[in-house]
């Protein structure tokens, strides 16, 4: 009897025995991984995947967006943002004040999170409190909440 209670041990911690066993055999694989160059041994002259065979001139490379200005609507209450240059940033949902900063993330606008006043203002559509991230495209920029949707858009003021 003494065999079937140790099979039975045995049983119950099957499933973790197979995840230490799947977790050991994945971090002796990914550094066999790591390993490949890219490079057919049997063809030393190609070029690796990573490795680009055309070049590109600094202007065809991606740039990061620049926001700085005054970006308006013209909806009622005229919302806008002003974005400074030494990161800090200004504006109005048409009826709050905001009074932030902001910094660009890759091709995203990061808004910094603010407080602002919480009048009423009768007809106002106050979205732009809402702000939290934005994208440039061409002359117009996209306004996003927290949660990655596009909940307005503003256009570059000419100065």
């Amino acid at each position: 009897m003494p065999n079937h209670t140790l099979l039975r041990a045995l049983t119950a911690a099957t499933p973790a025995s197979r995840l230490a066993l799947g977790l050991a055999a994945l971090a002796l694989t990914l550094p066999l991984a790591a390993c490949d160059t890219g490079i057919d041994p049997r063809s030393p002259s190609s070029a690796s995947p990573t490795e680009s065979t055309e070049t590109t001139s600094p202007s065809e490379e991606a740039s990061e967006p620049d926001p700085t200005g005054k970006w308006t609507s013209p909806e009622k209450g005229d919302p806008f943002l002003e974005f400074a240059e030494d990161g800090s940033l200004e504006g109005s949902d048409g009826c709050n004040a905001i009074v932030t900063s902001w910094k660009v993330e890759g091709d995203e606008i990061v808004i910094d999170s603010f407080m602002s006043t919480q009048k009423a203002c009768a007809g106002v559509d106050t979205w732009l409190s809402k702000a939290s991230t934005a994208a440039i495209e061409g002359d117009v920029m996209k306004v996003k909440d927290s949660n990655g949707e596009v909940i307005g858009g503003l256009e570059k003021e000419d100065k």
